[in-house]
């Protein structure tokens, strides 16, 4: 992180990052807690901040469903899975190290925190095929996401598991590397629906047979590595049960600077609209639409995605039925795409707001410091807070959300497909199209 950005992170968020911190160190009632909220942090926005970022849509988070199926494992010391780093998005690379850890479960090893492969901002097509003068091994995993977060909630949940933050770890190690390959393919899983894991109950001693015939025991060097193939959409969530499916998501949260700024704007659009209630998970009571328009240069003419004319006119019917009248947009499209949805919008007296419009100037200087992958958590944080959002069914981004939110009470709709042009529709969120992979989506991706 530059000099200036800290310079620029210590201005815009001391104040809330003082709180959390007296927070997450507070061992005393939830009675004392408040009481220190109130004295000592007055401020309407301290306090709306501190809501937002200490409160889960959807409800607590509960790892009892994790911590069963741990304990429901044999783990073998010496162990390791590695992963090969994930591309994409925010919700594939989300779903694609839920996919390593869930693996490394299942094989009862010790786990090294998979990476992430960063796209250029400029041009996202492109990633970074370099890391100085060697083989480009991707970003660490706070790059999107929240290693704190994960690592504590680990530990509190699934003790078994011994966590490496990276390959620096094992630096002493050197019988780890070159790792030997584990792949879904490898360990002959059959799939259905193209990647998803078709019967769960093998995997275990299918991957046991593999390591046996990779490795023999009797000749076996212990510690080993394994490296994972990169896998998106494999694990059939319903299979570990709602305990499990519901919070195993949890585990990765956006990067907190994202989730500090997400905060603000949704307070700024509280202020400059009058539209938000409760900034923690009342999502019923805010005013306000979500729509993800997603037409960037890797997904024009490809992946099934549909051009700017067709989501543009899905988009705007949806907000027409829905009777909204503002609308927050989630994308990273050209500022003339921009001007010529927000001026559509307009002939059906509809405001549309984007996160750029919803800082300060310390804020949006925080923004442009991040890469386009990063300034998408903050897209994905206020998303989460619409009363109704709608978005495009080739979209990982827009299935996260969707059915993250389908956890909120009250959601209760149809999370199968529904006639028409609809993948999903329940009371909170719309998925706009068909698509063939949908069903896989569906079945693996953890909320």
């Amino acid at each position: 992180m530059s000099s200036s950005r800290l310079a620029q992170l210590a201005k815009f968020g001391i104040p809330i990052l003082l709180l959390i911190w007296i927070l997450s160190y507070m061992t005393s009632s939830r009675e004392a807690y408040n009481t220190i909220v109130k004295t000592h942090f007055k401020s309407e926005k301290d306090k709306f901040v501190y809501e937002f970022l200490n409160s889960d849509v959807g409800g607590d988070f509960d790892g009892s469903g994790i911590a069963e199926a741990c304990a429901q494992r044999t783990w073998t010391p010496g162990l390791i899975l590695s992963c090969v780093p994930v591309d994409g998005g925010f919700g594939q690379v989300k779903n694609g190290h839920l996919n390593c850890i869930r693996f490394a479960m299942e094989m009862g090893a010790e786990l090294v925190l998979p990476r992430i492969v960063q796209r250029d901002s400029k041009n996202i097509i492109i990633t970074r095929p370099k890391n100085g003068k060697g083989p480009y091994v991707g970003e660490p995993l706070d790059y999107l996401f929240d290693y704190e977060h994960l690592n504590k909630t680990l530990q509190r949940t699934c003790p078994q598991m011994k966590v490496y933050r990276s390959m620096d770890d094992l630096w002493d190690v050197p019988q780890v590397s070159p790792p030997k390959k584990i792949s879904l393919s490898a360990v002959e899983v059959h799939l259905t629906n193209g990647t998803v894991i078709e019967d769960m109950g093998k995997l275990k001693e299918q991957i046991k047979t593999y390591i046996e015939k990779a490795a023999p025991a009797e000749t076996r060097r212990m510690p080993i590595r394994f490296d994972f193939e990169a896998t998106n959409w494999a694990f059939p969530t319903a299979f570990d049960g709602p305990a499990f499916a519901n919070n195993f998501g949890r585990l990765l949260r956006p990067r907190k600077d994202a989730r500090l700024l997400a905060a603000v704007a949704l307070y700024n659009l509280q202020k400059r609209y009058g539209v938000v209630g409760n900034p923690s998970r009342d999502i019923q009571n805010n005013k306000f639409a979500g729509i993800h328009l997603r037409t960037e240069a890797d997904a024009a003419g490809k992946n099934g995605f549909p051009d700017y004319e067709t989501q543009a006119t899905n988009l705007l019917d949806f907000v027409r039925d829905a009777e909204a009248r503002l609308v927050f947009v989630a994308t990273g499209t050209t500022e003339k795409e921009k001007k010529l949805f927000a001026n559509k919008a307009q002939e059906f007296n509809v405001t549309t707001v984007y996160k750029e419009n919803l800082l300060e100037e310390e804020g949006l200087a925080l923004l442009n410091e991040m890469t386009w992958d990063q300034r998408a958590l903050v897209d994905y944080e206020i998303m989460l807070r619409a009363v109704n959002i709608a978005g495009p069914v080739e979209s990982s981004f827009t299935w996260n959300l969707a059915l993250e939110r389908s956890l909120v009470p009250g959601a209760s709709g149809e999370v199968s497909p529904v006639d028409g042009l609809f993948e999903h529709s329940d009371k909170y969120s719309t998925i706009i199209g068909r698509s063939a992979r949908a069903s896989a989506l569906r079945a693996t991706i953890w909320p």
